[in-house]
């Protein structure tokens, strides 16, 4: 197959920050990409430099075909009209038309050189469906909730959300045989979200899409590349998304064997220097050969001697090059589980063990009544601005409603959707990651370390210089080891790479305690409905007398599905 995309011994970073060290790439013509890796790690860098729109520190870029590029932030001027904006997408189509037209004026006069040119770019065209260019914009719209917008709005008086899918259309109106997409659900809806899915499933060219939508990378990508920040590389996977997550878990596994092999080595050479050293000194009983007895002694004492040293090096061989310690999945901590203030409150005559009445936000969130039992896991979904991040923030305390009562257990776990700002960002990692929860620095250090969530060269780094992605991590560590009986977890899969998020769902099913979250992650939704259902299984048999050793069908193992809409919930 054609090569579309080539990276050769590419490096590049930002200051003294690399990010992609000697990686090579290959993306050949109709290949159907995912790009993954945790928030930081250089994917959308990788990006950049594939449409060509930023030159790597090193290495070759090689670029074959049309490129279309669409950025997290469209880029579009903001005083571009809707209509101008369409235009300069459709430039190089109406360009083409431009010249047909004027070569088909001619075309009784033309020679065969002409002739040839006109059948040519008639042909592009043709492949190009030029012809339905502007119904395909209009399809664009529509399907991406923008059907009859006004082409003389000026970009700037649209929301940013209208903006990002304004751009979209623009790139998808005349598809390039390479679509570089950077995050292209962020602002969709579920309607512009499939529509978007089997667009790009049915693009017979190219498509590298940056996403953290698992539902989207399991329907559109059939390879997988994972840049990965510890190492500044790029790792290909294929069979598709489920591949990949099948062939991360064996990496795993692999990880964790090589981890225990050296381990028992290790062992095993202590032992053995350990044994020969105990045994040192030849004891066979004179038997009046003085000299034999000592050439004897002083020959097992050499040999013994040089046992040890051999297994002294092959140790310090060993110590020399360690194999880290594979981090653990991702829980709960579960000997916390259940903390004693949600015990007691559960354990008055089924009392909830967090409850609203009448709570109000002026604008954000009407009369609201809410309440979870011990055990319980609600997920909270609905359009943005609806009020669930209101009423989230209301249960855990940061907001003071207007008006209504919470009663909620002494501690709560909240996981916001957007972290503050670090009130002490001098403050390094693990200090932070510490702060306030008592003990030993070094069990801490330890712990996180466990999580797999940072290593211990970023133990040092100031909070304040933490990207996005890192910060989400030292608050979900801080949530994962920090005892809570109640957990409110807003878009808790936010900047997580995917396989951290496979985790945390398992996490989150095994955990004893109540969850109440808020997600857009359609995946997750996908991932609790099922859970849902196989909690109601459990409770019917639990009725019928066959509990089959499954404890998921009492009363506080429940998962309830609400949703919202203009500040007030419905359980759906």
């Amino acid at each position: 197959m054609t090569e579309h995309l080539n990276l050769s011994g590419v490096s590049h970073g930002y200051g003294d920050r690399q990010l992609l060290d000697s990686i090579s790439l290959v993306i050949t013509a109709g290949e159907h990409v995912a790009i993954v890796g945790e928030n930081g790690a250089g994917k959308s860098t990788l990006l950049r430099i594939l449409a060509g729109l930023e030159a790597p520190d090193e290495g070759t870029t090689v670029i074959q075909g049309r490129v279309g590029y669409l950025a997290q932030t469209h880029g579009l001027p903001e005083s571009f009209t809707v209509g101008a904006a369409i235009d300069a997408s459709l430039a190089s189509l109406r360009a083409l038309e431009a010249e047909l037209d004027r070569l088909e004026a001619g075309l009784a006069d033309a020679d065969d050189d002409e002739l040839e040119t006109y059948g040519r770019l008639q042909t592009e065209y043709q492949l190009r469906e030029g012809y339905a260019a502007e119904s395909r914009v209009e399809a664009a719209l529509d399907r991406l909730g923008l059907g009859g917008l006004d082409r003389t709005r000026v970009l700037g008086s649209l929301s940013g959300g209208e903006q990002e899918r304004v751009a979209l259309a623009c790139v998808l109106a005349d598809p390039a045989d390479i679509l570089l997409l950077d995050e292209p659900t962020n602002h969709l809806d579920a309607r512009g979200t499939a529509w978007l899915e089997d667009r790009l499933a049915a693009h017979r060219g190219t498509v590298v899409v940056v996403s953290h939508d698992r539902v989207l990378l399991r329907k559109v990508a059939a390879t997988v590349i994972e840049v990965d920040a510890e190492r500044r590389a790029v790792t290909r996977y294929g069979n598709g998304y489920d591949g990949y997550l099948r062939e991360k878990a064996a990496e795993r596994q692999r990880w964790v064997q090589q981890y225990h092999s050296w381990i028992d080595a290790m062992e095993a050479e202590k032992r053995q220097a350990d044994t020969v050293a105990g045994t040192m000194g030849y004891g066979r009983k004179r038997d009046g050969d003085k000299m034999g007895f000592d050439f004897k002694a002083g020959t097992w004492q050499k040999a013994a001697s040089s046992q040890v040293r051999n297994a002294q090096e092959r140790l310090r061989r060993l110590e020399a090059s360690p194999v880290d310690r594979p981090p653990v999945p991702l829980r709960l901590n579960a000997e916390l589980a259940v903390d004693p203030s949600a015990r007691s409150s559960a354990s008055q005559d089924g009392a909830p063990v967090l409850a609203a009445r009448g709570v109000s936000v002026p604008g954000r969130l009407g009369a609201t009544d809410f309440q979870a039992g011990a055990g319980e896991k609600i997920l909270i979904t609905g359009p943005n601005g609806a009020g669930k991040s209101t009423l989230l923030s209301v249960l855990a305390g940061t907001l003071e409603p207007a008006s209504g009562s919470v009663k909620r257990p002494e501690r709560i776990g909240y996981l916001q959707q957007e972290l503050e700002l670090p009130q002490r960002p001098a403050l390094r990692l693990l200090p932070a990651f510490a702060a306030g929860l008592g003990g030993n620095i070094d069990e801490h250090a330890e712990a996180l370390l466990r999580l797999g969530l940072f290593r211990t060269s970023e133990f040092h780094v100031p909070v304040g210089s933490l990207s996005a992605g890192q910060q989400r991590r030292l608050a979900l560590a801080r949530l994962l080891l920090g005892g809570y009986g109640t957990l409110i977890v807003d878009e808790p899969t936010n900047h997580l790479a995917p396989v951290l998020v496979e985790q945390l769902e398992a996490a989150l099913a095994d955990f004893a305690g109540t969850v109440v979250m808020v997600s857009h992650d359609r995946a997750l939704r996908e991932w609790f409905a099922g859970c849902a259902r196989k909690s109601r299984e459990a409770a019917r048999g639990h009725v019928a007398g066959n509990l089959a050793g499954n404890a998921a069908g009492n009363e506080t193992g429940r998962w309830i599905r609400y949703s919202m809409d203009n500040g007030v919930l419905a359980q759906a």
